[in-house]
């Protein structure tokens, strides 16, 4: 019996034993920065110290982990490892203490990772932590950068566009720093073009960059920063001076200076040369929006009147004749540790000169006719630009910062015209004054809410006088000779805008209320007048304009996003506005206006597949007014033989945007890949009406309730191969898109594009010796007019470049460049360039013997399309040189 009730109150303790051990549970989530951690292992230890695992599981793919206890213990430790983040170890006490159940969160950081390495001799070529991805230069370097701009071209996940401007992983960068500061502003193509690469000890590309420091952990930081890193003992005062020099009196002169301390840091550049190089944020010779045009676009005024066409599908090198002078000066200084200063000042002078030929075939309703166009191009453009910009912190809570800018513009153009056998002589002088003050203030209320404020006025006034010898005849029935044609063109801005933001974070959502009133007067006086051979000089209201047009607009705007466990996002903006319109045109004695409560949204969701793929997609609806170009009446002469005029509506554009993007993104295989659709449809749009004879082109723009609409298709991908050293880029794009238009007196024509482009960037790296980069480009264009195709249009271009290592100290670099620009045709050309460049040991020193256009092509024939047109064109280019160099860095 005894027995008996021994063995029954032993059953009695283990039942009750194991039901409360069995109940004793720890959970939780693993997670990184808001982002959960799925599969990483959760590891129960008896002892700080010990080897052994007592018990083990894994998170699942929301980061969830659960383990029963199997045994009484008073302590434990529980160990958490996933791959790329630093183990993380939790000590629990007295658990019988506790509730049954325990919840243990973990917050893992990130490990520096290291790339496809299996044995490490040297540092590795990248390394990621956090949102910062980290580029040893050595390990993408082939011997031919001389600036930061050809070693960043070189880097996985950097693209250079051709105006200069910066993208990692295609988006554009925000911000471009020197050892973290923002010494360029907007105008960073200053550092990335003279900025010498010796100088550089690491590049940065920093993800969800936050430009506002106190807005921390308020806004989802979507931007893009590059951060220049600076070799140690190059930093109190260091640059290079750059010579060079060769046959046909080419020359290029460059010398720039870094200066930091603990207080200042300074860059200045100087550059002048004959070779086609542009080493400064302004572009006066292509139809490129330069980045100190793009940041103040919405401020700056138009010009009417042509100043010559300079584009080439070619590089600088190749076509640009220029004699250029540029001088930069950047400079910050920290008076304290709350109020800094900086300043940019530029000088940018410059002499382009260009030979443009055209031969153009119509086919307009049946009718057929050729025009024939030679144009020599003189272009003299001068800049002068300052800016200053004060910042004080006053407190850990308030910030204040002031911007001013003041930019100056001067452009001289001349040229010789013969259109269809009429000889004429262009000149037209052009000038463009723009300021602008910023004062903008951030107050930190508490951890989770802000308010920020902006108040900015800008001004702009850029006339034009455009004198043409012999001129047109714009008096109808007069015989008598037309000695010259006077055309005065002037646009003036104002604008002045304040704005208010309220932010506040509610953990998972964040929100930002706005409110804001925006002003904008335009003004246009133009006038065009023809001089006689009887002296008389006639104008009429036909080709004058005086035009105010002004627009108000209050606005109040609401923006909400929100994050699920890194699962799925979605992000609103509801923008409200308030439209009070006015269009005076004193000429013709008429004044509209027009009122109008306009409902923008904007719709982001973003759905996250796994680690490292996820779909967006954005939906936004928007209603603007019409830009000042669109509103003039009277004629305006903008070249030898075009004049340009509007039908002016005050109505609102409206249009529909939908975009669906795939992204996947591996970062320890640096593997990129992407595939996007977007479509637009606009219920109106502006469309022209082109009446063409021979000697003369009439544009008038006018709005149609028909609209228009487009879609495209675009690829992007790209891999790093470590091992191979090798770097491989694909992209490709196919646009459709349906417009319409009228010429000489057709019906409203249906017309319809199709454009596919492909571009493929090898480069490669064979055992330290061998570089290559292979840059392949296809693309084709057809027009269809009632679906039926009109014109058809291919070209092809691939670029070769080679370096070879000869010795430590010797390389040798031959690039070819093969083009054919219309691929019906037999007609392709073939560029080759080479380098040879020695370096002394010390390195202080570099001579190169640099070739251009061995081949010497002299002129490059290209050919354009319209539905209604197909255009020859040719222009000169820069013959074959050759320049002896010498560089000096100290």
């Amino acid at each position: 019996m005894t027995i008996m009730n021994n063995l029954c109150y032993f059953i009695i303790i283990i039942f009750f034993t194991s039901f409360d051990f069995k109940a004793q549970t720890i959970k939780g989530t693993v997670f990184h920065e808001n982002k959960v951690v799925p599969y990483a292992s959760v590891i129960i230890r008896k002892s700080e110290n010990s080897s052994s695992i007592h018990q083990y599981t894994k998170t699942n793919k929301e980061g969830f982990y659960q383990i029963d206890l199997k045994e009484s213990l008073d302590s434990i430790w529980v160990e958490v490892n996933a791959l790329a983040f630093e183990s993380q170890i939790k000590h629990l006490s007295s658990i019988q203490k506790n509730r049954q159940i325990i919840i243990l969160n973990f917050n893992l950081e990130n490990k520096p990772t290291e790339l496809e390495e299996v044995v490490i001799t040297k540092e590795v070529p990248i390394r990621i932590k956090n949102d910062t991805t980290t580029y040893n230069p050595e390990s993408f370097k082939d011997g031919t950068e001389r600036v930061v701009e050809d070693l960043l071209k070189k880097l996985p996940g950097i693209k250079v566009e051709e105006n200069g401007e910066i993208k990692f992983k295609g988006k554009s960068i925000k911000k471009f720093l020197l050892d973290g500061d923002d010494l360029f502003n907007s105008q960073y193509t200053t550092g990335s073009k003279n900025l010498s690469v010796d100088m550089v000890e690491k590049v940065q590309a920093i993800e969800n960059f936050n430009e506002n420091a106190m807005l921390k952990g308020l806004v989802n930081a979507e931007d893009v920063a590059i951060n220049i890193l600076l070799k140690k003992g190059k930093t109190d005062l260091s640059g290079d001076a750059f010579f060079s020099y060769g046959i046909q009196d080419r020359y290029n002169v460059s010398m720039t200076g870094l200066f930091v301390n603990k207080k200042t840091k300074g860059f200045l550049t100087t550059a002048y040369n004959n070779i086609g190089n542009n080493y400064s944020p302004y572009d006066f010779s292509s139809e490129i929006t330069s980045l100190s045009q793009k940041s103040e676009k919405e401020e700056q005024t138009k010009t009417l009147i042509g100043q010559g066409g300079f584009y080439s599908q070619l590089e600088n090198k190749y076509h640009r004749i220029n004699s250029n002078f540029n001088s930069e000066l950047n400079l910050l200084h920290k008076f304290s540790s709350k109020i800094t200063a900086k300043t940019n000042l530029g000088i940018y002078d410059d002499r382009l000169t260009r030979t443009n030929k055209s031969h153009t075939e119509y086919s307009i309703n049946e009718e057929q006719f050729v025009i024939n166009e030679i144009e020599d191009i003189i272009k003299k453009p001068r800049l002068y630009n300052a800016n200053i910009q004060l910042s004080n912190k006053v407190n850990d809570s308030f910030i204040w910062e002031y911007i001013g800018k003041a930019n100056y513009q001067e452009i001289d153009f001349d040229s010789n015209s013969l259109n269809n056998e009429v000889a004429q002589k262009n000149e037209v002088k052009t000038t463009n004054f723009f300021t602008k003050q910023d004062f903008n203030f951030t107050n930190r209320i508490n951890e989770n809410s802000a308010v920020t404020g902006v108040v900015l006025y800008s001004n702009n006034r850029a006339p034009q006088d455009f004198l043409l010898t012999p001129g047109l005849n714009i008096e109808e029935g007069n015989t008598n000779a037309v000695i010259s044609n006077n055309q005065y063109s002037r646009f003036d801005k104002e604008t002045f805008k304040t704005k208010g933001e309220y932010y506040r974070n509610f953990n998972k959502a964040k929100l930002k209320l706005m409110a804001g009133y925006l002003s904008v007067n335009n003004t246009l006086n133009s006038s065009l007048k023809a001089n006689y051979s009887d002296g008389t000089v006639y104008t009429d209201r036909l080709y004058q304009n005086r035009m105010r047009y002004k627009y108000q607009l209050p606005n109040v705007a609401l923006s909400l996003s929100y994050i699920k466990k890194q699962k799925y996002g979605f992000a609103i903006l509801f923008n409200n506005q308030y439209y009070d319109i006015a269009l005076n045109d004193e000429i013709r004695n008429l004044n509209r206006k027009e009122e109008k409560f306009v409902f923008s949204p904007i719709m982001k969701f973003q759905y996250v597949l796994n680690t490292k793929s996820n779909l967006v997609a954005t939906y936004s609806y928007n209603e603007i007014v019409p830009s000042e170009e669109h509103l003039f009446e009277g004629f305006v002469l903008t070249g030898f033989r075009s004049f340009r005029n509007n039908s002016p509506n005050i109505s609102f554009l409206n249009t529909h945007t939908y975009n669906l993007n795939y992204i996947y993104n591996d970062t320890f295989k640096v593997t990129r890949f992407s595939v996007s659709g977007n479509h637009n449809k606009r219920s109106n749009n502006y469309f022209s009406r082109n009446t063409i004879n021979l000697d003369n082109t009439f544009t008038n723009s006018f709005l149609l309730e028909a609209g228009n609409r487009d879609y495209s298709l675009n690829l992007d991908f790209e891999r790093y191969m470590h091992f191979m050293r090798t770097t491989l880029q694909i992209n490709g794009s196919y646009a459709l898109s349906f417009d319409k238009n009228i010429v000489n007196d057709s019906n409203l024509r249906d017309v319809e594009s199709r454009l596919l482009f492909i571009n493929c960037v090898l480069r490669a790296a064979f055992k330290s010796k061998f570089y290559i980069e292979n840059n392949f480009s296809y693309s084709t264009i057809d027009f269809l007019l009632d679906n039926v195709i009109q014109n058809r249009f291919s070209s092809f271009n691939d670029t070769f470049k080679m370096t070879y290592k000869i010795r430590p100290d010797f390389k040798a670099n031959v690039a070819s460049n093969f083009v054919s620009p219309d691929l019906s045709k037999n007609n392709n050309y073939l560029f080759l360039d080479s380098e040879l460049r020695y370096t002394p040991l010390n390195k202080r020193f570099q001579y190169a013997l640099i070739m251009r256009n061995l081949t010497n092509n002299k002129k490059f024939e290209t050919v354009s399309i319209s539905d209604y047109s197909k255009t020859i064109a040719s222009h000169n280019l820069l013959e074959r040189y050759i320049l002896g160099s010498a560089s000096f860095r100290f």
